[in-house]
Parts: structure tokens; sequence; C-alpha cells
């Protein structure tokens, strides 16, 4: 699939990137069954889309989009996050979802968001530097990380109610 572009979400892209995303939740619930999504959860991310990420200066959702495909190919949502008050930490950019559709996948869609999405991070906001969290068993985006280039800085552990 070589006839697409990537461009920032529009207010009508809202129900092809909900369709993503519910794709993607499915992907991820396979790993961890409380990334299945809720119930509500169309309307609150529409809400949450179109009052918080269309025209945001530090958010904004990049999708993949061909003219000969009915639907989007894939989305990538990015964020500018502060400065850290004690550690040497700046301000840095960070994906919060990425997922191209299944079909579409290893076409190297996937590479194209993340270099859009380094683009607006350095670009447009001079960020040095961002950060992608992935489940530990998403095998298929830790390889497509890596190989892209990203170094694994950082293992978040986690227990359920009392650990002791």
């Amino acid at each position: 699939m070589n006839e697409y572009t990537i461009r920032q979400a529009r207010p009508e892209d809202a129900d092809d990137i909900l369709a993503l995303w519910y794709e993607y939740s499915e992907t991820l619930s396979t790993v961890d069954d409380r990334y299945q999504h809720k119930d509500d959860a169309g309307e609150q991310w529409r809400n949450y889309f179109l009052g918080g990420m269309i025209d945001s200066s530090r958010a904004t959702v990049l999708v993949a989009d061909s003219e000969s495909v009915d639907g989007l190919l894939g989305v990538i949502e990015v964020r500018v996050m502060g400065a850290h008050p004690i550690f040497q930490l700046s301000q840095h950019g960070a994906v919060f979802g990425h997922h191209v559709g299944a079909e579409y996948q290893g076409n190297g869609i996937e590479e194209a968001l993340l270099e859009e999405a380094e683009h607006w991070f350095s670009e447009q906001h001079d960020l040095p530097f961002y950060r992608v969290n992935v489940l530990t068993d998403n095998d298929s985006l830790v390889d497509l990380y890596e190989e892209y280039g990203l170094e694994k800085i950082e293992t978040t552990y986690e227990a359920e109610g009392s650990s002791r």
C-alpha cells in the first residue's frame, strides 16, 4: 500500500478513528483484558477528541488516509508532556496510542505515522525526546519500536491491592 498520506485528524474523522481505537482495544485486550473498551467509550472518546484534541496546541491525532480505501488506515495520538519538578526531565513528547488497521500492517504505515509524530514533536514543539509505552507482551509493537530505533529506558511494575 503505497498510496496514502499522513495528516492531522479532522472532526469528520471521528467515527473512522474510533473504529481504529476499537480494533486497537481488541488487540491490547488479548494481552491484558483491562484494555477492553468500556460500553460508553465511543461517546466519551468523541467528546475528548472534539473538545480537547482538535485545534489543541499541546496534542494532536495524526492519521494515515488513502483515497482508495473507505475509512482510515492508521492513527497515532501525540501529546506534549510537562517537565518534571525535581528531575532533569524537560518537557517532552508522548505517544498515547498507535495503531494501524490489521489489513494494512507491515506496509510502512506504522513507521510513517511515527515519522510524522517525530516531526510534530521536534519541528512544531522543539521537544528533545518522546516516549511510547508498550505492554510487555505486545511483541509486535515492541519489535516495531526496537527496529525503528527506539530504546527501552523504563520498565513499569504493577500489583493488585497490597503486594504483601
